[in-house]
């Protein structure tokens, strides 16, 4: 969805007004920017509530008994890249 947002500022910020459509619930924002293009990114910062869902829904989802079980991590042999070319 594409829309228009109105600039304006705010003592010595610079603030926005985002349409309807594109409202957040909250009082705060995560914000980020994109160095290579130039976009602002706006994330919704999780609440306590959402935080205190996510772990209850870790609890009621445990890991397998394996799984940070000990394993052969040894790094591999480095191979030759030109070892099946042909001359």
């Amino acid at each position: 969805m594409l829309a228009t947002a109105k600039l304006f500022k705010t003592g010595h910020s610079q603030a926005v007004r985002l349409p309807k459509a594109f409202r957040l619930s909250g009082d705060e924002v995560w914000i980020r920017k994109n160095e290579a293009t130039g976009e602002i990114i706006l994330s919704p910062k999780p609440t306590q509530e959402s935080l205190d869902a996510f772990f209850a829904l870790l609890d009621a989802c445990p890991a397998p008994d394996d799984f940070m079980q000990e394993r052969d991590n040894s790094p591999e042999m480095p191979r030759n890249p030109f070892e099946d070319s042909q001359e």
